[in-house]
């Protein structure tokens, strides 16, 4: 008996030490390869991008089969360059689905999960909220898609610009942006889901008790956030969903500009333009971003996203684009400094 309790003893010990340096050694590891997604977006085809008439089933059917079939390629890049896939991250940014809705929402999540084992990040887009605000039964699809974002991640990201409390004896409040940052060895990944000027306020029921949803930007947050990733020494890329038409002030967009140059962003990742993946040429494109360079991943109904690779010396980054999710045929787009 005693000398059995001393096997478990050991064993426990064993199974702390294996837990523990598969932790540091993906706090410690300098990823390679970084994956940006964006506008899965159930259920949404290239027929809904152009015009073309389908019907709702074979949109959903298309949209389901232009999802797995994306996810499962980058399931399939990760498994060719790691044994251990959570070292190199996937970040979708936005539109997970077409209008909010929780069947939408669940079709979604249940492909991304069974593809990649919730080793994935995400942020939200304009179909997952910005236009759901009053056209939707209750608010409940922009509620709904913020509601399974804060489940997965509030009370686990010491970074995310969230908070809830009571508005009165029955109200409850969410406030915030619901941006958040997180770290992958030296790199310093940030998410800004619609815009980092987005902001709407609106009221939502669940079972009958009122939520209040006080979205605000996120420019003060991401100061403080680029700031500290700078003072560490972090090679910072930002991720947002539409990379122009953003809803804030000539003066926040400045704002943006600056504290991007200031705190040498490396580069920014986004979607939202289905049909025009790669780099980002809008006519406008510097009085948003300077001279930071913007990369779009393009989408599931476009069976297009982007690989990025850091160099060894970490001195450089080279992009790549996927086209009809086959990695292996990747092609590079640009090659930028890291800062």
């Amino acid at each position: 008996m005693f000398l059995d309790k001393k096997v478990k003893a050991l064993l426990a010990a064993l199974l702390c030490v294996v837990a523990g340096a598969a932790y540091s050694a993906q706090n410690d590891h300098l990823p390679r390869h970084l994956i940006f997604t964006s506008d899965p977006q159930y259920p949404w085809t290239e027929s809904s991008d152009y015009g073309w008439d389908e019907s709702g089933s074979e949109k959903e059917k298309r949209s389901q089969w232009l999802i797995e079939t994306q996810y499962a390629d980058v399931a399939s890049f990760r498994r060719h360059y790691s044994s251990e896939q959570t070292l190199i991250p996937v970040m979708i940014n936005g539109d997970m689905t077409a209008f909010g809705h929780g069947g939408q929402r669940s079709m979604t999540r249940s492909i991304l999960d069974k593809q990649l084992g919730r080793d994935y990040d995400y942020g939200l887009g304009n179909h997952d909220y910005e236009n759901n605000v009053d056209d939707c039964f209750l608010n409940n699809c922009a509620a709904g898609s913020i509601v399974d974002f804060n489940e997965r991640y509030f009370g686990k990201l010491s970074t995310l610009d969230v908070r809830k409390s009571d508005e009165g004896t029955i109200k409850k409040g969410v406030f915030g942006s619901l941006a958040y940052s997180k770290g992958f060895g030296d790199v310093h990944l940030v998410q800004l889901h619609n815009e980092p000027t987005y902001s709407t306020t609106f009221t939502a029921y669940d079972w009958g008790t009122p939520t209040g949803y006080h979205i605000s930007d996120a420019l003060g947050w991401l100061e403080e956030d680029l700031k500290a990733a700078r003072r560490n020494g972090k090679i910072i890329i930002l991720n947002m969903h539409k990379p122009e038409r953003w809803k804030g002030s000539s003066e926040q967009i400045a704002r943006f500009k600056t504290m991007i140059e200031r705190y040498k962003v490396t580069a920014v990742f986004a979607g939202h333009l289905h049909t025009e993946p790669g780099t980002f040429t809008g006519w406008n494109r510097r009085d948003y971003f300077g001279e930071v360079p913007v990369f779009l991943s393009g989408g599931a109904s476009s069976q297009t996203y982007l690989i990025a690779d850091i160099a060894r010396d970490r001195q450089t980054m080279k992009v790549h684009q996927v086209s009809g999710n086959d990695w292996p045929s990747r092609k590079e787009i640009a090659t930028v400094p890291v800062r």
